[in-house]
């Protein structure tokens, strides 16, 4: 019986239109083809095809009939899938054809009562039309405020109150709710009051509570939101989920915001998949949530220091419930509202296309304003970036414990590992390099003058110890014109014409002074001494390589081998 109504779901249920609610079809002789709505692709390879009534992807192979793909495409049951299809088609689904009461039903009716009269209210009263200037004021449209029902409390002290006794609703249910309270004298008034309302829904859509802006300058409190109710659980909800769900598929992330105004912006900047929390750090729940609909949650908070802060908070819960994290660079003083308002749609959009590895932007902002002399600073560094990495992959882990040792010295020792990193090498000194380059350019001039010394030079200098490419090739292409004419001197133009490639760089060196005059090397000792200097590079990189090793060596007999070897090392480099 199940197995026949799951049939008749699938049967009637219009693939194409099911799936366009999700993925942008386009169609391909007698199917319609799209980008998969699974995983990330360029080129579609997601397939539908309506005389089997099947989505199919090539690519990662996910899709169905239409109860699999929506239970896929919402991480839900089969069950919910078919019940939800069967409730489109008004196909009677269940244990039994009579419908169950949902016990909350008045409740939800009561909200969307409350919600409609607020809405009502703001376009349709004298003290609405100020609420209304002011969402005008603030860049919103018509289109918006319908979208998010933003609506507005009157300034009356019981005009909800009454509407919904009108209604026949009872007291008791509109107090449990949040909506109205009672004074001292036994008087009923509304809890909210002059105020710009938002209405929350739950996960399937229902009004359950309500966040207040006021009008008010001088009122403490700017917002004020719906106290826990039978259906109003902060720690469980997020704002604009329920309308997340679809879009969140075709945008392939959310945006997860702190305020109310901030969705909206993204929402008017083309980002419809758009969330954000009630005042609340970001609960273990709520990340479930966002795992539900998404892979990437995109980090959109204030770029104030409090806003950095719960960015850097949030990190490691979205990171620990399996969700990957960008961030959004907002910069100081601005946040996503702002921004949109006074910087415009396209450089917000600019700056999504930009935003941050999580990571990264913490390593980046732990370091402000650290003095790393002192002791304070980095134990407080190390803690901002311990608790950061919380839960991080080890790769990234052992990534950031490199960069950390490497670019400042600070050994994190995350979860209080024993170090495994290497020695920090130095950076070989820049008069190092450049006289290295230049007794290089010794011998290169020496060679285009004579073959006295080519047996010596190209003995001991190797092609792959030239650290510059150009010079490398030329030094090559020499050997090989000495090889070829082993008891004869440079003929400058035959290796011009036969030989080299570089013709320019041989040009530029006998243009130098040592090349016309003829100022070749005087004596094997001289020679040394320039092959010396331009060994000193490599000498040093191989000091600190041996120092390296020294440091990671097994017991004390490997240590001092490696030390040895450093102390010959640094007596050649004395000699220089």
């Amino acid at each position: 019986m199940q197995e026949n109504i799951y049939d008749k779901i699938n049967e009637q249920t219009d693939i194409v239109a099911l799936v366009s609610e999700y993925v942008d079809l386009e169609k391909k002789g007698k199917n319609y083809m799209g980008l998969c709505p699974f995983h990330d692709e360029k080129t579609p390879s997601f397939s539908v095809t309506p005389e089997k009534n099947l989505a199919y992807c090539f690519g990662c192979k996910k899709g169905g009939a239409p109860i699999t793909f929506l239970s896929q495409i919402k991480n839900i049951s089969a069950f919910d899938a078919a019940k939800e299809l069967a409730e489109k088609l008004g196909i009677p689904f269940g244990q039994t054809t009579q419908k169950v009461k949902d016990p909350n039903e008045t409740l939800y009716q009561l909200m969307k009562d409350a919600s409609s009269f607020y809405q009502f209210a703001l376009k349709n009263s004298e003290s609405g039309q100020k609420a209304y200037n002011y969402l005008l004021n603030r860049k919103l449209d018509d289109n918006l405020i319908n979208h998010f029902e933003i609506g507005y409390a009157p300034d009356q002290i019981d005009g909800l109150y009454k509407m919904l006794r009108s209604k026949k609703y009872s007291v008791s249910d509109m107090m449990s709710l949040g909506l109205v309270k009672q004074n001292e004298q036994g008087h009923y008034y509304d809890v909210f009051r002059n105020r710009i309302t938002f209405p929350i829904k739950n996960n399937e859509g229902y009004i359950v509570g309500f966040s207040a802006r006021t009008l008010n300058p001088r009122e403490k409190a700017k917002y004020i939101n719906s106290t826990e109710t039978p259906i109003f659980k902060k720690g469980h909800l997020l704002y604009h989920y329920s309308d997340s769900i679809r879009p969140a598929v075709k945008q392939k992330h959310v945006i997860l915001h702190e305020g109310y105004f901030d969705v909206l912006a993204s929402y008017k900047a083309g980002y419809e998949a758009v969330v954000a929390t009630m005042g609340t750090a970001v609960t273990n729940e709520q990340a479930t949530l966002l795992r539900r609909i998404t892979k990437h949650v995109v980090l959109g908070y204030d770029g104030d220091n409090a806003g950095i802060d719960a960015t850097l908070k949030v990190i490691p819960v979205l990171k620990r419930n399996g969700l990957d994290v960008s961030v959004l660079n907002l910069q100081s003083g601005f946040d996503p509202d702002d921004f949109v308002l006074k910087k415009g749609v396209n450089a917000y959009q600019k700056l999504m296309e930009q935003r941050l590895d999580p990571y990264q932007f913490g390593y980046t902002h732990f370091q402000k304003g650290k003095d790393f002399k002192k002791s304070d600073d980095i134990t407080a560094y190390k803690q901002a970036m311990s608790t950061l990495l919380s839960g991080a992959d080890p790769t990234i882990i052992d990534l950031y414990e490199r960069r950390s040792y490497n670019e400042l010295g600070i050994q994190l020792l995350i979860h209080d590992k024993k170090s495994s990193l290497p020695v920090k090498r130095p950076v070989v000194s820049k008069d190092v390099i450049k006289r290295s380059e230049r007794a290089f350019d010794e011998l290169l001039i020496e060679l285009l003058i004579s073959r006295k010394y080519f047996d010596i030079i190209s003995s001991k200098i190797k092609i792959t110890e030239v650290t510059q490419p150009e010079k490398r090739e030329l030094y090559k292409e020499i050997m090989n014109y000495y090889l070829a004419h082993p008891n004869e001197d440079m003929d400058l133009e035959l290796f011009k014409k036969a030989y080299t490639k570089h013709v320019d760089l041989v040009d530029a060196f006998c243009q130098l002074s040592k090349y016309k005059k003829r100022l070749t090397i005087i004596n094997e000792i001289s020679l040394e001494n320039i092959i010396l200097k331009f060994k000193e590079y490599q000498i040093q990189l191989d000091i600190d390589t041996y120092i390296m090793k020294s440091q990671q060596a097994k017991n004390t007999e490997e240590q001092n081998k490696y030390l040895s070897l450093v102390d010959q090392l640094r007596k050649q480099v004395k000699k220089i």
